[in-house]
């Protein structure tokens, strides 16, 4: 198994093993930038398959974050009107 390192030029993400310099090279001169992420898989298609799922993990524990103290807040927000009426 090889480290595969990622290029993004807009939606467009490439594969690289981690050692091909010239690839590499390459694409930051067609404007790709480097990912952070290393991932270590058989072949390209199983890393690119594999930075996928890791990306959309991330977006959805944003989105969990994101609604989690929301949803908090509905449910003190609506507990408080609750027991005013029920205390009147």
């Amino acid at each position: 198994m090889s480290n595969f390192i990622f290029f993004r030029k807009g939606t467009q993400i490439s594969t690289v093993r981690k050692g091909d310099t010239d690839a590499a090279s390459h694409l930051k001169q067609q404007g790709y930038e480097q990912e952070f992420e290393e991932i270590e898989a058989a072949d390209a298609s199983s890393a690119l398959a594999r930075y996928q799922d890791i990306k959309k993990e991330e977006e959805l524990n944003l989105y969990a974050f994101a609604t989690g103290p929301i949803f908090t807040v509905l449910i003190v927000v609506v507990a408080a009107a609750v027991g005013y009426l029920v205390m009147r």
